[in-house]
């Protein structure tokens, strides 16, 4: 391809997601199922006086969603034998909040059968978690469809990991629109609220506060190394709050990427600015917010509405044009990825106020199994 058409394809390209993004509306539902939003909230509400911890993993859903490939719900396909999906990828073996999305989906198909979109859901969750969480209130625009492809490959290959460094994370973020500042207001806000698994910390990595570190050892040294969970926020895990500033700066964060932030030349002037000015992290966390929940989205006739988040409407059959990719997985390691699934959320569970414990020696294994087929993935961040 010459550089001319390349050039031409890129700014095709960079078109349509304002085009798509301009068919959202906050009001798309208000003929065709105007109590959408009000049912939404009344699960969220639900499910976090039943476990406030429930916060950081819709926070967590909707990046992971968003992120590799744009906000298409495609992160709540389930993985089959023969086909894998994006839950099987290696940064998403964690994520959890799958059983809300589908809870408010069963609550909205009896009140609005075949109208509203599980892409919408994730987006309509997360904006209420966050602010009965202690976040800012923000506006979610309505109308995604929901994905027809749930690509493995796509999740393990643009997912960030917890360890990654500054410069290529930020890259990241401006590949897909964002400045520094709100890459780091939405750091901010994810990593405010839920628990970090002990066997994704990594101590020696920065440098991190005597005494913190020595806390962090004493909860996850010796045989708590593979079942035990450290907060986020040590005072204050459930609340988003802006804490999260002082503790990057003090260096009293348990994952190497915040920590890294505290310390690099381009992102360390803006955590020191929304240090001395925390009035500003709510309004810019609510703006980054919008601006992710609406990004690469499909609108209009593209995908389709499902009738259960977890499968599509019409799967395709796996052998000639496969809409999931073929897995190189086992039956046995994609058992317990379904929505809900205790396996998934038992071993590498964040924010959870039960979670459930599993031999040291399952946890190791899948750690090793998922970690060669994903280099770079050395831990999990919570959100």
């Amino acid at each position: 391809m010459d550089a001319c058409r390349l050039l031409l394809l890129l700014g095709l390209l960079a078109a349509v997601a304002p085009l798509a993004s301009a068919q959202l509306s906050p009001e798309f539902y208000k003929a065709s199922c105007p109590d959408a939003e009000k049912i939404v909230a009344a699960v969220i509400e639900k499910k976090l006086k039943e476990d406030p911890g429930t916060a950081a993993g819709l926070l967590r859903l909707i990046f992971h969603d968003c992120f590799p490939n744009g906000c298409d719900a495609s992160i709540l396909i389930d993985p089959l034998s023969n086909q894998s999906a994006e839950k099987e990828a290696g940064p998403n073996i964690s994520v959890r909040g799958f059983e809300v999305i589908d809870d408010a989906k069963k609550e909205l198909e009896a009140k609005c059968p075949n109208t509203v979109s599980c892409a919408d859901i994730v987006a309509l969750s997360a904006r209420d978690a966050i602010r009965i969480a202690g976040g800012p209130a923000y506006r979610v625009q309505m109308g995604r469809r929901d994905s027809l492809v749930s690509n493995r490959e796509e999740a393990d290959n643009n997912l960030p990991g917890p360890d990654i460094p500054v410069p290529k994370l930020t890259s990241e973020f401006l590949s897909r629109g964002f400045t520094a500042e709100e890459m780091v207001v939405l750091l901010a806000g994810g990593h405010s609220i839920g628990k970090v698994r002990c066997i994704f910390i990594e101590t020696d990595a920065t440098p991190m506060e005597p005494g913190y570190q020595a806390s962090i050892s004493k909860l996850c040294d010796g045989p708590n190394r593979d079942t035990g969970f450290v907060n986020m926020d040590e005072h204050n895990p459930n609340a988003i709050d802006g804490t999260y500033f002082a503790n990057v700066i003090a260096k009293k964060m348990p994952l190497t990427i915040d920590r890294l932030l505290g310390i690099d030349a381009k992102t360390t002037p803006i955590i020191k600015d929304m240090l001395n000015k925390p009035a500003d992290f709510m309004p810019s966390f609510a703006k980054a917010m919008e601006k992710l929940s609406e990004l690469k989205v499909i609108t209009g006739k593209e995908g389709e509405i499902r009738k259960s988040c977890s499968e599509f409407n019409n799967p395709m059959p796996a052998t000639g044009g496969s809409v999931i990719r073929i897995s190189s997985a086992s039956p046995e390691d994609l058992e317990g990825l379904s929505s809900g699934g205790k396996q998934v959320s038992g071993i590498v569970s964040q924010g959870s106020q039960n979670p459930l414990p599993e031999p040291a020696k399952v946890v190791d294994a899948h750690r090793k199994k998922v970690a060669g087929r994903h280099p770079k993935l050395r831990g999990v961040h919570p959100q």
